[in-house]
């Protein structure tokens, strides 16, 4: 099973809450997983960087999308404007950061 960096983010913070330690996932880890899905290394994931890590693992985002009641297209629009907080089209390494601390 191939695994895509937003479902690494959530693992770990997962086994975190779980384990009652919400620090189990550093920054720099998550840096470092922004870093994995900004292919041209601007220091930005833009919408088709986040839809080939997302399509990665298409049958998850099928069930994720179902569950929502939502098209494919509608999830991962949806999913990357969780992220995208000031709406520019880009995801910083700071608005990745602030997404798993608000999906703790």
């Amino acid at each position: 099973m191939k695994l895509n960096s937003k479902k690494i983010i959530f693992s770990v913070l997962l086994l975190g809450a779980f384990s009652g330690c919400s620090a189990l996932i550093s920054d720099s880890m998550i840096k470092g997983i922004h870093q994995k899905m900004d292919t041209n290394q601007d220091g930005y994931i833009d919408y088709s960087e986040y839809l080939a890590d997302s399509n990665s693992n298409m049958e998850d985002v099928k069930s994720e999308a179902k569950d929502r009641e939502m098209s494919v297209e509608e999830y991962q629009k949806w999913d990357f404007n969780r992220a995208d907080a000031n709406r520019d089209g880009k995801i910083t390494p700071q608005e990745l950061i602030d997404l798993a601390r608000r999906e703790l």
